[in-house]
């Protein structure tokens, strides 16, 4: 969402911490990368949340005490984004009850300006800002420019290192005046930054609202998919709600993989048949081309992006084409997804780390349907919404292969997915970065996200953490404020865990927030329609 004010578009650009998926009391503290030190303790809590766009259900609460005259608490983030000092803002919320007094705030970013992934004081920067809050009985929202931060470190090379090519932001520290009395509470919440001001709403926790042209289809991928029954994809999902929502889908997903049965040789699906009845259902194919063998055999090697340059695959690639020419209507073509993942034989990392082969391979085979006349498609790019690692080498907008080559950006959401139990992130707080990138550099696409998926809460979790019918809840709000250029949301209906069925108050929140929302619009035509501009 992009709000105009003097000079500048203000938008939520990163979120450094909102405690949505921190359980409530201190155990969950350190896992999620807080810390404290000194006179103070630290707990999640919920008895101050007014339930929000940004305030959510969670914040910190930081009891100072004791009889050390020194304390405070962090934030380790790590990451690499890119920060100016000319248009950003550092943002929190923060409530003081009356019975503190007023008191400074000393805040502190820590950049790494040798790379070494660890701060250190003779070689990095420490940018800091002194705040006075005042003793209120209520809310306060705390926007700090970055430029008023200044550097108090002899160390580092005294230049703001905070981007994507250059440095990480390491930590955030927030450290109380040792002035101040003891026993005092302090509580903070929805730490970000932000490219202008934090745009806010009615409230200082409310976001901005949407537009009135500002809508947002609905897509799945679901298990049939796998056995080329592309349509029951949509006849048993809307047949799941039949009793709650007559909301039609938009969007049927599957996928193409080079072969799926471990062998190397390509297999013949999807048919042009399969897909013109997807189209003639009413539904428009979102078709994903995966690079690879699936259930690879040990003796036979995965492509990688040399050798779809090289034109090893150029046979596999001129059949798509063949088939997809044939389709009695659009289809939505989305080809090296996930690229800054570490999880695909196509992804930067398993080749040389050099981005270029993204944007080399995906214009090879652009150009093989440009080649075959094939006008019917409609090319994805499509990055994941974290970039892992978190390396220079790895910024989304060095693989991007430029507008001649792209008609939709896309965008996958997860939270929980990956090897073992990874933390838990909000849908805003997974999302935003790159949603960020994208509409920054490239708001004359269309962006769309094309998997998204949250995991339900394992039964040795607590009971009080954020369940996936609250993070559902928090998606729909954030897709219609702060990501409201989004034009299609398709959920992964993996078995298990991330169905949207998978528990009753996941689906409940689904058709509470999603289906009976007249933002996110039934059926094929609005897409359609919005696709002919």
């Amino acid at each position: 969402m992009l709000v105009s004010i003097p000079g500048i578009m203000a938008q939520l650009k990163f979120i450094i911490e909102d405690f949505e998926g921190i359980d409530y009391g201190p155990g969950d503290l350190k896992p999620n990368g807080i810390f404290i030190y000194g006179n103070t303790k630290a707990n999640v809590d919920g008895t101050l949340s007014n339930h929000e766009s940004y305030s959510g259900e969670r914040s910190i609460k930081i009891n100072k005490e004791g009889g050390l005259t020194y304390g405070g608490w962090g934030k380790g983030i790590s990451v690499n984004i890119e920060l100016d000092v000319n248009t950003d803002f550092l943002n929190f919320h923060v409530f003081s009850g009356t019975s503190n007094n007023i008191s400074t705030l000393k805040i502190e970013l820590q950049d790494d300006d040798n790379g070494d992934h660890i701060f250190h004081k003779d070689h990095d920067d420490i940018w800091t800002y002194k705040n006075k809050i005042e003793a209120k009985n209520g809310w306060q929202l705390i926007s700090i420019p970055l430029s008023s931060f200044k550097d108090n470190n002899e160390g580092g090379d005294d230049g703001f290192n905070i981007s994507y090519k250059n440095g990480k932001l390491l930590s955030l520290i927030f450290s109380f005046d040792e002035t101040a009395k003891s026993n005092q509470v302090w509580s903070f919440d929805f730490i970000s930054i932000s490219q202008g001001k934090l745009p806010t709403g009615k409230s200082i926790f409310s976001a901005p609202a949407s537009q009135s042209s500002d809508f947002c289809s609905l897509g799945l991928w679901s298990k049939e998919g796998n056995s080329a029954n592309y349509t029951d994809i949509a006849i048993n999902f809307e047949n799941s709600f039949k009793y709650g929502s007559d909301k039609k889908l938009a969007v049927i997903h599957f996928f193409q993989p080079f072969s799926f049965d471990g062998g190397n040789t390509q297999n013949a699906y999807p048919t042009v048949d399969r897909i013109n009845k997807v189209i003639a259902a009413g539904y428009i194919p979102l078709v994903t081309l995966e690079d690879h063998f699936v259930n690879t055999k040990p003796h036979i090697k995965q492509p990688n992006l040399y050798s779809i340059v090289e034109g090893h695959f150029d046979s596999f690639f001129k059949d798509w084409a063949t088939q997809m020419k044939q389709a009695k209507g659009t289809i939505l073509l989305r080809i090296l997804h996930e690229f800054n993942g570490d999880w695909y034989p196509w992804c930067t990392i398993n080749n040389d780390k050099n981005p270029e082969m993204v944007v080399k391979a995906y214009r090879h085979i652009h150009n093989i349907f440009k080649a075959q006349n094939v006008t019917n498609v409609k090319f994805v790019w499509c990055p994941n919404s974290m970039s892992i690692p978190q390396e220079k080498w790895n910024f989304i907008m060095d693989a991007y292969p430029g507008d001649q080559y792209v008609d939709y950006v896309g965008l996958d959401i997860y939270n929980g997915a990956g090897k073992g139990i990874p933390l838990w992130r909000s849908f805003r707080k997974e999302g935003i970065e790159n949603y960020f990138i994208i509409n920054q550099r490239l708001s004359h696409l269309p962006i769309l996200i094309c998997e998204a998926a949250s995991r339900e809460r394992e039964s040795y979790e607590s009971k009080s953490s954020q369940n996936k019918a609250e993070w559902i809840r928090q998606m729909s709000d954030a897709l219609s404020t702060d990501m409201s250029k989004v034009r299609l949301l398709v959920w992964f209906n993996e078995k298990g865990t991330f169905k949207i069925t998978s528990s009753e108050s996941s689906q409940h929140s689904y058709l509470t927030n999603v289906l009976n929302n007249d933002y996110f619009r039934s059926g094929s035509e609005p897409l359609l329609q919005f696709m002919k501009r």
